[in-house]
């Protein structure tokens, strides 16, 4: 009885440890230097999530893995990801600048 008891105890801290890991946000964008009413894609590079929040610097946000946008004027952009897995969470901050 005890064994299985400390078996169970193995597997539930195993799983807790596992489904907890702290996610890392990491994301490029193409083109590098986008001109305004172009697509920007945004390739995400994260590690450890599960899901994900973007917020694109223009009132717009997305929830998508790999997202696509585009930005119909030209400017700078803070580009804001993160990375969630359960209740724990990273966060990337980048600027663009739209041509």
């Amino acid at each position: 009885m005890k064994r299985q008891i400390l078996y169970i105890s193995l597997i539930v801290s195993i799983l807790l440890v596992t489904s907890c890991m702290q996610p890392v946000a990491d994301f490029t964008w193409s083109p590098s230097e986008p001109v305004a009413g172009e697509e920007v894609k945004f390739t995400n590079l994260s590690q450890n999530a599960k899901s994900y929040s973007w917020n694109f610097g223009d009132m717009s946000v997305g929830y998508k893995s790999n997202p696509v946008h585009v930005y119909e004027r030209s400017g700078s952009y803070i580009i804001d990801l993160r990375a969630h897995n359960g209740l724990v969470s990273d966060e990337k901050t980048v600027t663009i600048v739209v041509k």
